[in-house]
């Protein structure tokens, strides 16, 4: 009874021609590496010279890695040692690792483990990364209302002395507010971190509830259509902002993978042309933008 009812939930996530299954997951894993070894280039541009002696290892890995997986060759070695260069990562650094390190972690390692060539691994890794978007998007939203912080909206409050925020955010508020949230530094006896403005309460509690709604619309197929775009929107809304790219491309990409259709091979392109501008602004040759 149990194993039936785990079987059924299981497959809640499926919905594609298997056909296309080995040939999506291959685009998805190749966007994939070019986003992690991008994130390991580019945020040791800023730093070269002052990281240590590890990170040169670890950017070895990554380059290597991202080559092999591109080329078919030596894919699941290739991700196995991702994986490892994450986890060192992710001990060298903590706790100021970035969360969305963790989700490159185990996509590595699911990859590491699973061939899309085989059409039953294939489909036990597709089942596996749905699940994974699903699950991100839900516990997301639990952490915001768990914390309590997006439903009086003093996480934005305090965002808002980023410029960014304030760029896009602000024109919700009143200037006296505003300026007065501008001021604040996030020191001990700073604040208060709250705001009055209605239209930004209702933005900062649709956050949470909107990811808490829509993950469980990406499971049912007949919400999933309409799910997908608006947790698309949802996402690109929150990253205009927030300006995380690396984990905004990676989350874009898997929740592209509840797409009936390969929606994975456009996106690599659109993907590797993204990271190109990045890495141009991050060198200078393009106008300086923030990102993270």
């Amino acid at each position: 009874m149990q194993d039936g009812l785990g079987a059924r939930i299981v497959t809640l996530v499926d919905g594609d021609e298997p056909a296309i299954r080995a040939r999506r997951l291959v685009a998805f894993e190749q966007g994939f590496v070019l986003v992690v070894a991008a994130e390991y280039w580019l945020r040791a541009i800023p730093k070269w010279g002052q990281l240590g002696a590890h990170y040169d290892v670890l950017l070895a890995i990554a380059t290597v890695a991202c080559v092999a997986v591109l080329a078919g060759r030596g894919r699941r070695v290739a991700f196995l040692a991702l994986a490892a260069s994450h986890v060192v990562l992710l001990w060298s650094e903590f706790p100021a690792s970035g969360n969305h390190a963790y989700l490159e972690l185990y996509v590595c390692l699911l990859a590491s483990l699973l061939r899309p060539d085989d059409p039953g691994e294939a489909q036990l890794e597709l089942r596996a990364l749905r699940w994974l978007a699903v699950i991100v998007l839900f516990y997301s939203g639990v952490q915001k209302l768990a914390h309590g912080y997006w439903v009086t909206g003093e996480y934005l409050a305090f965002a808002l002395g980023s410029e960014t925020y304030r760029a896009l955010l602000g024109w919700l508020l009143p200037d006296g507010e505003l300026a007065r949230l501008a001021r604040l530094r996030g020191e001990i006896g700073d604040g208060p971190y709250r705001i009055a403005s209605a239209p930004l309460l209702v933005l900062s509690n649709l956050t949470w509830v909107g990811e808490m709604v829509l993950a469980p619309g990406l499971v049912w197929r007949r919400t999933r259509p309409v799910a997908l775009l608006l947790a698309l929107a949802l996402l690109a809304a929150i990253e205009l902002v927030a300006r995380e790219v690396f984990f905004g491309l990676v989350f874009a990409s898997l929740m592209l993978l509840f797409a009936p259709r390969d929606l994975q091979t456009p996106a690599r392109a659109v993907i590797a042309v993204a990271l190109a501008l990045l890495a141009l602004s991050r060198l200078g040759i393009l106008p300086e933008v923030a990102f993270y």
